[in-house]
């Protein structure tokens, strides 16, 4: 009798397994919001969080260049979306510049936009350029050239 007990314990385990791994997999799938929330439509208000460096001011001047169908705004309650990042620098060292002749610096650059009315990342993107000539600039563009692709419906 006591053998049994153990048996059926395991057997009610391996059988409750697959329940409890469908119900775990239905929250995940779910917690990223509806594909309705992530979009980002023509024309929303986005204000764009200050970023170190003054990469927001990049960033906004990308937006205006490469033409992305967004209006950026001042104060963030009149904004439905709000951009947050990161930018980080790193200048050419001297032997860069005297064995390569490059003063090129690398860029890296991520930037994510929430939907504030919801709370859903509806755009995140990591911008890493290496020996960027532009410096931030070009890290900036390739965030506004991706976001204006992903609203196009492109990415």
């Amino acid at each position: 009798m006591r053998k049994v007990l153990p048996m059926w314990v395991v057997v009610l385990g391996a059988l409750a397994l697959p329940m409890a791994a469908a119900a775990q997999e239905e929250r995940v799938g779910d917690a990223g919001g509806s594909a309705e929330s992530k979009a980002i439509p023509p024309h929303s208000r986005v204000f764009i969080t200050p970023i170190e460096g003054g990469f927001d001011t990049y960033l906004s001047a990308a937006l205006v260049k490469k033409e992305v169908p967004l209006t950026v705004v001042a104060i963030k309650e009149k904004a439905d979306f709000e951009i947050t990042g990161i930018a980080e620098s790193e200048k050419a060292g001297w032997a860069k510049m005297m064995f390569l002749g490059s003063g090129q610096s690398n860029e890296q650059a991520s930037i994510k936009i929430v939907n504030l009315k919801t709370g859903v990342v509806a755009f995140a993107y990591a911008a890493n350029k290496g020996s960027a000539r532009r410096g931030k600039q070009s890290a900036a563009e390739s965030c506004a050239k991706h976001l204006k692709a992903r609203m196009e419906g492109k990415e």
